[in-house]
């Protein structure tokens, strides 16, 4: 300290001062590489990434393409992608985690799988939530829907929004005009354009080819949800006065179901929609074999693209809201589909999970969002005003920036708007606002049930192979009775309860 005092006499007042300034500097740089979680040198390097995400389409992704290497060089990324068929993406999520054969950055679809919540809880992923502060963007998400993927009320993961209120009926308005009827309102309606699609002929080729509608073996993910708002149950369970009860312990379930199983008995829809994957169901629509779609209101753009390639002159719509016996209604979605979660055997340290989130919260800038969303300007698309034109084709646009959306986990309101986008997208968008006013809340969501995550597989087995069985004919009502009272003694009954009791809980917090 003597020697530094000896050594600063003879320097000026400017000097002492230039010198505090670069001490004062460096000390902030140092504090920056501390927040970031990595060195200079480290930081100048790309962020090496291993994500497993899954595709829809018959092809995987091409990762290698112009606009993913302009991804990373826009992240500072180099990534490694691994592509799963969505039929196969669950089970290789639980193989991944039993055999600790994991990326760096995992989506999971079915978050709530038990395999996952016990790997959740057990350790093997990164806790975030008390890193979301130091990110602009990810700390500014929707709160709502991170409680919703909280686990023991901590959050693990980033959710990858989508609306509310999507679901939405699809169908053929060309049909609807060659039989004769006018859009139904109602569910009888929809049952007679159903008939009507099956036997008069909707496509006009003299032959009987075509079905009402077309399902396939996951019948939770659209039949069951858009039928039973239609006849008025719950969302998944029923809370009053505190107390729940599961969906389909009520009497408008029931009725859904029976008109479920008037339509195949009838063989209005597909009968062998066990077996039948999803692909296969759109694919029965775009070929013109079946004329109605229970999907989401925002698919309705794609599906018409897809089916104008086998029949240019058809028309696709998005049918208003049917009334039930209680109204209109529309069973609330989680509010996302999907999280991506940081393994602690992949991502080894703090540092190297803050720069992951780091590159996540990069991605929501409006930069990102718009390379995600439309592609590279000048090269998938030009702007006019303001807003995105394409400049490809759909196909080449689909090829360039296939996969990408898979890593969004934005809002969408940085995205810029399109040029003459089509009136049937504007109207899935507006459709989607104004039904949430309609939609009917998972009163669930956030809470736990130690039973649920444990036996839930066992559980909803009971209950869905009940299902199929009653819809085919293969159980009646005293069946169906029976398979309730089996799913409650199954622990159906433990499951009610813990969730009451975490409701409780969370009222007194």
């Amino acid at each position: 300290m003597k020697a530094a005092k000896r050594h600063t006499r003879g320097l000026s007042l400017l000097s002492i001062l230039t010198m505090v300034t670069v001490l004062v500097a460096g000390c902030a740089d140092k504090q920056k590489e501390s927040a970031s979680g990595a060195a200079p040198n480290e930081a100048q390097q790309p962020l090496k990434l291993s994500i497993m995400a899954t595709y829809y389409t018959p092809q995987p992704p091409n990762s290698q393409n112009e606009a993913w290497k302009k991804l990373q060089e826009l992240t500072n990324s180099s990534i490694d992608m691994t592509w799963v068929p969505r039929s196969a993406f669950d089970d290789k999520v639980s193989v991944s985690i039993a055999s600790n054969d994991l990326p760096k950055v995992m989506l999971a679809l079915k978050y709530n799988a038990a395999p996952l919540v016990n790997a959740i809880k057990s350790g093997v992923f990164w806790e975030i939530g008390p890193y979301l502060k130091d990110y602009k963007n990810l700390n500014a998400m929707n709160a709502i829907q991170f409680n919703s993927t909280k686990v023991e009320g901590k959050i693990y993961g980033l959710y990858r929004p989508r609306p509310i209120s999507r679901h939405g009926i699809i169908f053929r308005k060309d049909w609807l005009a060659n039989v004769g009827l006018q859009e139904p309102k109602t569910p009888e309606e929809l049952y007679n354009v159903m008939k009507a699609f099956t036997l008069n002929d909707p496509d006009r080729n003299g032959k009987n080819d075509t079905l009402g509608m077309a399902e396939y073996k996951d019948i939770e993910a659209y039949l069951m949800p858009h039928m039973t708002a239609l006849f008025g149950a719950p969302n998944k369970w029923k809370e009053e006065g505190g107390k729940f009860t599961a969906e389909f312990m009520a009497k408008e379930y029931l009725d859904a179901m029976k008109f479920i199983k008037r339509l195949y008995d009838e063989k209005l829809m597909n009968q062998d929609f066990v077996v039948t994957e999803e692909l296969q169901r759109s694919t029965m629509f775009y070929q013109g074999k079946t004329g109605i779609v229970l999907g989401n209101a925002d698919g309705v753009g794609s599906m018409q693209n897809e089916i104008r390639k086998n029949l240019p002159d058809a028309k696709v719509e998005l049918m208003g809201n049917l009334t039930g016996p209680k109204g209109e209604r529309n069973m609330a979605q989680q509010g996302y589909t999907g999280v991506y979660l940081f393994p602690k055997s992949s991502v080894k340290t703090e540092a190297e999970l803050k720069r992951i989130l780091a590159f996540f919260d990069r991605l929501l800038e409006a930069d990102a969002v718009n390379l995600l969303a439309w592609g590279i300007e000048g090269k998938q698309y030009k702007l006019t005003d303001g807003q995105v034109e394409k400049i490809v084709d759909a196909d080449k646009f689909t090829s360039d920036v296939l996969g990408l959306d898979e890593l969004r986990i934005d809002d969408k309101a940085r995205e810029l708007p399109v040029k003459g986008e089509e009136e049937i997208v504007k109207k899935a968008k507006k459709v989607m606002q104004d039904n949430v006013k309609l939609a009917v809340l998972n009163p669930s969501l956030g809470l736990e049930s130690e039973t649920l995550v444990q036996k839930g597989s066992d559980l909803n087995k009971i209950i869905n192979d009940a299902k199929i069985k009653f819809i085919t004919g293969k159980l009646d009502e005293a069946g169906w009775s029976k398979a309730i009272e089996d799913w409650t003694k199954a622990g159906g009954d433990k499951v009610m309860a813990e969730l009451a009791a975490s409701f409780t809980a969370s009222k007194s917090k």
